[in-house]
């Protein structure tokens, strides 16, 4: 397999969709793998040591309330040409194309990337970087992919070189325009002279997952409500007059910095200087069944 052919493939994964509903497990388990390449761990590993850290990264990373399946990545993530499972053909598949978790662990079936795969990725460390950025940008919002990077075991200095997917260069200016520069949630607005210091625009439905760079799909925010927002922290509901800010019930903390998400539970966000540029509901309802970690406050 040639770097070409792994990226492709990369970008080819076949991830579950209906309904924009999020599914990540393929592209987590496979970060996990790139970790471990770029740690030089052995290529394969049993179902037994990768089912706690998957699961791990699917409940930081993954969708809310779901079960969780780490069995699904680590057995149809061989039918996209990158994975490789040992003892394959003693598989007891059902009907469904699965193997139950027991089986894996009671067996010791263990899997990981392809030998020619893995040779390439250890003499070419920017393959691993380039593909990692890939399984990042396709995936999650660029506000998590340090988060991510971390918990896999990625080296920074692996992705800090990466060629990134080109964003709308006009979205961050309009989002903050129709703010009037200021945090929807918190009001910050702090300068360096004239330069704006950590407000940032936050898309509500993630780009990866439909999300267009429309300004009824953004929203002003400081560094750490965007990433209360994108980690499901932070949430918001229809009023009548506008939105209210919603905060997980899962949040908690003893410092006073606490109050910088309990406070603002249940006031309203701040509108947009035009009714024109109002978040959309359907965004909104997107992220509230995708992102945001119910029950709030």
């Amino acid at each position: 397999m040639t770097k070409e052919e792994f990226l492709k493939r990369i970008d080819a994964i076949n991830v579950w969709k209906s309904g924009g509903q999020r599914a990540p497990h393929k592209p987590l388990l496979l970060l996990l793998a790139l970790g471990r390449v770029s740690r030089r761990m052995p290529r394969q590993c049993s179902f037994s040591e990768l089912k706690r850290p998957l699961e791990g990264l699917l409940t930081r990373f993954g969708p809310p309330h779901q079960t969780l399946r780490p069995e699904y990545p680590f057995i149809r993530l061989s039918n996209d040409g990158v994975w490789d499972i040992n003892r394959f053909q003693d598989l007891p598949f059902n009907r469904s194309g699965d193997v139950s978790p027991k089986f894996l662990v009671d067996k010791g079936i263990a899997a990981g990337l392809p030998e020619s795969l893995y040779a390439l990725l250890v003499s070419a460390p920017g393959l691993i970087a380039a593909a990692a950025e890939r399984l990042l940008d396709g995936h999650f919002p660029s506000s998590l992919h340090e988060d991510i990077r971390d918990a896999v075991g990625l080296r920074e200095h692996e992705v800090r070189d990466a060629p990134r997917r080109a964003r709308d260069p006009k979205f961050r200016h309009e989002v903050l325009r129709a703010y009037g520069r200021h945090c929807a949630v918190c009001g910050f607005d702090i300068r360096l002279v004239d330069d704006l210091l950590g407000l940032e625009a936050a898309h509500i439905r993630w780009h990866a997952y439909g999300g267009p760079d429309d300004v009824r799909n953004g929203l002003a925010l400081c560094g750490l409500h965007h990433k209360a927002l994108d980690r499901g922290a932070i949430g918001m509901e229809p009023t009548a007059s506008g939105f209210q800010v919603l905060i997980s019930a899962e949040v908690n903390g003893q410092s006073e910095a606490m109050r910088w998400l309990l406070d603002y539970a249940g006031q309203a966000l701040r509108q947009p200087q035009s009714t024109e540029w109002a978040p959309d509901p359907s965004f909104v309802d997107w992220h509230r069944k995708e992102v945001f970690r119910d029950p709030p406050r």
